[in-house]
């Protein structure tokens, strides 16, 4: 096999890791909910927009703005591994299935 067919066989069978996170507003409490299926691209995405000052989300931008990129915290409630025969679709369908599972345990009126 070919080092490139190789590199296309890995990407196919790496470990894909999805899961449940919350960005938190320290000083309001309030909080927006989220599922991913790919869990370390959201990080990644939440270290990005605190670096650059750019907002996270649509929904956060105007405390983003108003109090910085600081007062927010990204935490990740539950990580929810793909498995090898999984489906996409049934896999985000779990993933929607324990946001609303978490979900129930927050208060919604401090929901962005």
């Amino acid at each position: 096999m070919n080092r490139r067919k190789e590199l296309a066989q890995a990407y196919k069978e790496r470990e894909i890791i999805g899961g449940i996170y919350i960005i938190k507003n320290s000083r309001t409490g309030r909080y927006l909910l989220d599922h991913t299926a790919n869990l370390q691209g959201a990080r990644n995405h939440f270290q990005f927009a605190v670096s650059t000052g750019s907002t996270v989300h649509p929904r956060l931008q105007r405390d983003w703005q108003a109090l910085g990129p600081q007062a927010f915290t990204f935490t990740v409630l539950e990580e929810l591994k793909r498995q090898a025969k999984q489906s996409s679709e049934s896999f985000l369908d779990d993933l929607k299935t324990l946001t609303e599972m978490w979900r129930a345990n927050l208060d919604p009126a401090l929901s962005y």
